[in-house]
């Protein structure tokens, strides 16, 4: 008999820990369903319109670079356009086009950037392309940020800006071996210079 009411016991028990366990559960899965998953849902970025980047991410002074725009299209209207602002310190001196597209280059006024605009192609949703061209920074150029800004047209009229394309300017200008020549020849001469004026200056003074 005893151990009968032992068993119901234990069996009660059992039943009272498992309805606990079931209704913690519940309330934790409420509690994700309710919370955390709305939270989550809202925290998620929207789809993503475009992205741009560019390359490299880092030049020195008097540098011959070639900047590669790569634009990705996330949209289900085309982009038809796509336009960079090359900053001063950057001179253009060629421009590389997708096949499919032309390309451009000038100012919006004579005191304004340079700007590249490549147009007539389609890039389409999921895809991607790389518009590049050819530039020389300048000897002077300041160890600081080079900003890009690009702007994307798509075929509907709007657009898609992003101003915080950055190339870092690093190092120090670099002198190529006929350079250095350069450097070292004009030196001699004006020591030479010096000299024969030393000279001419002594002569006078023993007269």
């Amino acid at each position: 008999m005893r151990c009968r009411t032992e068993i119901a016991e234990h069996t009660l028990q059992n039943r009272r820990f498992t309805g606990v366990r079931i209704r913690r559960m519940l309330v934790a899965h409420r509690w994700v369903y309710g919370t955390v998953i709305p939270a989550l849902l809202l925290s998620t970025p929207a789809v993503v319109e475009a992205q741009a980047t560019i390359h490299p991410r880092s030049t020195t002074p008097a540098a011959w670079e070639r900047f590669a725009i790569r634009v990705v299209s996330g949209t289900d209207t085309p982009t038809v356009a796509v336009r960079v602002r090359v900053p001063d310190a950057v001179t253009v001196l060629g421009v590389d086009a997708p096949q499919g597209w032309s390309s451009r280059t000038g100012r919006d006024r004579d005191d304004a950037p340079q700007v590249v605009v490549w147009s007539g192609g389609t890039l389409l949703r999921g895809t991607f392309r790389e518009f590049a061209f050819l530039g020389r920074v300048r000897g002077d150029a300041r160890q600081t940020d080079l900003v890009f800004p690009v702007t994307l047209t798509r075929a509907d009229g709007s657009t898609w800006e992003d101003r915080e394309l950055r190339v870092r300017v690093t190092g120090r200008t670099r002198l190529s071996v006929r350079g250095v020549t350069a450097i070292a020849g004009t030196a001699v001469g004006m020591a030479v210079i010096a000299l024969v004026v030393a000279i001419a200056a002594g002569r006078r003074r023993s007269a």
